[in-house]
């Protein structure tokens, strides 16, 4: 493995909306990333094209649509850096993001998982009765997200791979398996995760995102069950 590198895995599904942004945030950060792995999830639209911009830069994988999950473990498999990080394709860095989470992890005595504090933000594609509708919360908060996540690359192989049988929820089901694998939570006060509220991704609240979260919790409690 390449010492002190980070890798940079990207999944994307039918967002040439957004990719580019994304990279870019990651391209611009204060630690250089060794690679970036951008995933394409049988994209539909013009997701193959917008990576294409950035050829030089970024390494596209593109396999069958198969849900995040899988894309985030195919991507895993081109790591050979020693960190790694998550960034969904809709989502947006600030610069200092990896180097945060670098300091924060290089001062844990114990093998961890680094998040970061994260806000919302609405796209700007958005019309303005769209935005009448959209409720949320500004308010900076931890996020416990994949987008939010940095740890050794070594300690995400002990945990083992994302559920792909899962679509949703499959973050909940690993998180919780690290936990029980012993890895420590710490959370970077500051605020380098912007996540981006649009149309495509209100498919979160479809009703079979809701049952993969519910299997998702339901693993979770069966596996500790039978461990106690």
């Amino acid at each position: 493995m390449t010492q002190y590198g980070v890798s940079v895995v990207i999944p994307v599904y039918n967002g040439a909306a957004h990719l580019a942004e994304a990279v870019k945030g990651v391209l611009a950060q204060t630690v250089a990333p060794a690679v970036v792995i951008v995933v394409d999830d049988g994209s539909e639209d013009e997701t193959p094209l917008v990576a294409a911009q950035f050829a030089s830069s970024i390494r596209y994988v593109r396999q069958a649509h198969a849900g995040a999950a899988q894309a985030r473990n195919i991507g895993m498999e081109f790591v050979e850096s020693e960190f790694f990080a998550f960034l969904d394709s809709d989502d947006v860095w600030s610069p200092r993001k990896l180097e945060t989470q670098l300091a924060e992890l290089h001062g844990c005595t114990q093998p961890a998982m680094v998040f970061v504090h994260a806000i919302q933000f609405a796209s700007p594609e958005l019309a303005p009765w769209e935005l009448a509708f959209l409720d949320f919360d500004r308010a900076p908060k931890p996020a416990i997200l994949p987008s939010a996540l940095l740890m050794r690359t070594r300690e995400f192989w002990r945990v083992g791979p994302f559920d792909a049988r899962l679509r949703s929820g499959e973050f909940i089901e690993w998180y919780a398996r690290a936990q029980d694998e012993g890895l420590a939570t710490r959370i970077v006060p500051e605020v380098t995760l912007c996540r981006r509220l649009h149309r495509a991704n209100h498919g979160r609240l479809r009703v079979e995102a809701r049952q993969d979260y519910v299997r998702a919790l339901k693993g979770v409690l069966d596996r500790r069950r039978e461990s106690a």
